[in-house]
């Protein structure tokens, strides 16, 4: 490892500010127009703005070169702009990117899901991660006839009202109580939306409280703000309640479909849900979502007038550019299988390298990683659950970002990182450098002792 550079706080936030002259101006002419709308890669006066990317690299509008673990929030599987990618898209362009109504661009991808997915009897395009989600709550309670949807604390199922809701931190750990992300949703949803506590036993007993009123229980393959790698007898056991209980089983595979595995989340620990959402990966780039599962619950997608049917649509859905992109990006993927051992190992390695260094240093904070998804926590206690993290070393926190983005390495603002097969062990040495680099800095700078 080379030499820790000990640059401060004040210093690594005016050499960042001197380089992106051109982000602070598009973030000035900005202002009078557009709203953000979008999480931000730093807390700064103004974001970072990216013009272009190239294997696992993002260039800002001053050209400056990072080290990209946003990755487009976990889509690109393959890097930024990847040659099969690129070649389908071009190849489309000419024959049209739009018509609203079918093409027969959409059963290559359909086959493609069908055949990689556990569950996936039949399956359903919509536009994005979120309209996948909102359409899976739907469709389990039209086929129900239920109406409660089951949560868990820690989740993120997209931007609708139905899924804006968060464990209120005042609650018990083992009965928490629905508080919502913000203003502008409906009290009244609440009542829609049972809490349940990750990965602990009384969950079970919540299921088995309500079963009579849940139309479905519906949990991330894997937390993307709270990666475990043990989530995997949590769900078998979620699943063996919830057939128990006559509830549906829900898995939200939009981040961890065609990542985890090529079969995802479900592949990875198998367990097959009813009904299981997908986004990100299988649109190779492009904006996409997916809602698969056995055929009698996806029967009701097939309109208002079948039994416990429901309406679904949009303009963009299966759009023929957005599948051909997918279709070559999900080919790719099923015939290079070394592909996730290879980020596997890489992702093994980032993680233990950095918490070693951590320990050895007695600092304060870990990395929770899953396959090729990874998040650092600035904390020494053990992370089971969102309820177990807490903002003691918020400043930190912050600062070890600054330092990173400072010195190349792009971690999203969600702080939800990833890996591509871009990402190469050259790469992953970069990056284990300027994280450990980082971590020195802040732990020499005190802030870890300050606390917050």
């Amino acid at each position: 490892m080379s030499d820790l550079n000990s640059a401060t706080i004040a210093t690594a936030q005016a050499q960042l500010e001197a380089k992106t002259s051109a982000s602070q101006q598009i973030s000035k002419d900005r202002s009078e127009v557009l709203n953000s709308g979008l999480a931000a890669n730093l807390e700064m006066p103004y974001p970072i703005f990216i013009e272009r990317g190239e294997g696992c690299y993002v260039f800002d509008a001053d050209g400056n070169r990072y080290i990209d673990t946003s990755i487009g929030f976990g889509l690109h599987m393959l890097g930024h702009v990847h040659p099969v990618v690129a070649a389908a898209i071009e190849e489309r362009v000419p024959k049209g990117w739009m018509f609203g109504i079918h093409s027969t661009a959409q059963m290559k991808l359909a086959n493609l899901l069908h055949e990689g997915s556990p569950c996936a009897e039949r399956v359903v395009f919509c536009n994005t991660g979120s309209e996948a989600t909102m359409y899976a709550f739907r469709a389990a309670r039209g086929f129900s006839g239920k109406e409660k949807i089951a949560l868990f604390d820690g989740f993120y199922h997209g931007a609708h009202d139905y899924g804006m809701w968060a464990a209120d931190p005042q609650s018990p750990v083992d009965e928490p109580v629905a508080m919502p992300l913000g203003h502008g949703i409906p009290a009244a949803l609440q009542d829609l939306t049972v809490m349940l506590p990750y990965r602990r036993q009384a969950a079970f007993d919540l299921i088995r409280q309500h079963k009579d009123e849940l139309a479905m229980v519906f949990v991330e393959g894997v937390q993307s703000s709270n990666p475990q790698a043990q989530a995997g007898d949590f769900l078998q056991e979620l699943k063996a309640v919830c057939a128990e209980c006559d509830v549906l089983f829900g898995i939200d595979e939009v981040i961890t479909g065609f990542r985890l595995a090529y079969g995802g989340a479900q592949e990875r620990f198998d367990v097959c849900p009813d009904i299981a959402t997908y986004g990100k990966v299988i649109g190779g780039g492009l904006p996409v979502g997916a809602v698969t599962g056995r055929a009698d619950l996806m029967a009701v997608f097939n309109g208002v007038r079948t039994p416990g049917g429901i309406f679904s649509g949009g303009t963009f859905s299966g759009n023929p550019l957005t599948m051909e992109a997918g279709a070559a990006a999900l080919s790719y993927l099923r015939d290079h299988p070394e592909i996730y051992c290879e980020l596997e190992d890489r992702g093994n390695r980032l993680r233990s390298t950095v918490n070693d260094y951590c320990a050895e240093h007695e600092i304060p904070a870990q990395m929770k990683q899953v396959g090729s998804m990874f998040h650092m926590f600035f904390q020494s206690e053990a992370v089971n659950s969102s309820r177990d993290s807490h903002a003691r070393h918020y400043q930190a926190q912050r600062a070890f970002y600054l330092h990173c983005l400072n010195r190349g390495v792009l971690v999203p603002g969600t702080q939800r990182a990833f890996l591509s097969i871009m990402h190469t062990d050259v790469v992953i040495d970069e990056v284990i450098d300027v994280f450990c680099q980082s971590l020195a800095d802040v732990h020499a700078e005190g802030l870890f002792a300050a606390g917050d």
